[in-house]
């Protein structure tokens, strides 16, 4: 796992994405099969968008990023319970060796949110299978489509302005059917019991959240803020040509991959 997060990318995750709300972690919780006993791992944890709302659903978060501006964004939430870890996806069988006993004790569960295609998805997904104690569970949290690539006029307006200077932009960040399938084979490969569970949301934002947003999906300095005709000036032009009717709408897609009892 490796990207360019750091800078103003990290600070505008922080700020401009959105926590899974309650009740979508309540159910979540319990598609895992997590416990007030359990300890949850968090893999490219980025600034808590899960790691929060889940913590109140077991006895502690493990989050590991390999990108310390996202570990300093959550650690500045002051959430209880949550360690933060400088790790990537390739420090996964490290943690195994740390939290499986011969006894079979492990992790209640591991989920990854909107970072897995970063990783080798495989790889991953079989080291996160690993660290499960029986009965536990793996989940993969997409959010969708990007907002590059949503269907409102608005969004076209922005996909045009991305394309004027970055080329075509087409990235749907995993969170489309195709990656959906693959995923699942992978943890059905493992023995895990596959389930999916969407959630819909309509979003009123406006101009300064839509560049935030964008910001926090580019390298450091992409939105060339100290620009007067930089990329983040001319996404806002034109979005106001859109006099302010700005919805989102957003797809919440959970894979969940449970390790059966014995």
């Amino acid at each position: 796992m490796s990207v360019d997060f750091a800078g103003d990318t990290s600070r505008l995750y922080a700020r401009y994405r959105r926590d899974l709300p309650a009740d979508q972690a309540a159910e979540l919780a319990h598609l895992l099969g997590l416990s007030a006993n359990d300890v949850l791992v968090d893999l490219g944890c980025g600034t808590g968008q899960l790691a929060v709302p889940l913590r109140r659903h077991c006895r502690a978060v493990l989050g590991l990023d390999p990108e310390p501006g996202m570990l300093t964004g959550l650690r500045a939430r002051a959430a209880p319970g949550i360690l933060t870890v400088l790790g990537a996806d390739s420090d996964l069988p490290q943690l195994r060796s740390l939290l499986v006993s011969g006894q079979g004790a492990g992790a209640g569960a591991v989920v990854i949110g909107n970072a897995l295609h970063w990783m080798d998805e495989p790889a991953a997904l079989a080291a996160a299978g690993a660290l499960l104690r029986t009965g536990g569970g793996v989940a993969v949290v997409t959010q969708g489509p990007p907002l590059w690539l949503g269907a409102e006029p608005w969004q076209a307006g922005v996909r045009a302005v991305l394309e004027q200077g970055r080329g075509q932009v087409r990235d749907t960040c995993g969170s489309d059917e195709a990656a959906l399938h693959m995923r699942s084979d992978i943890l059905r490969d493992q023995g895990l019991d596959v389930s999916i569970t969407r959630w819909q949301a309509t979003h009123q934002v406006d101009t300064e959240w839509v560049i935030g947003h964008l910001g926090s999906a580019l390298p450091d300095g992409a939105l060339q803020l100290d620009q007067p005709d930089g990329l983040a000036e001319r996404l806002r032009a034109s979005l106001v040509s859109q006099n302010g009717h700005l919805l989102e709408e957003v797809t919440t897609t959970a894979l969940v991959g449970r390790r059966g009892r014995d």
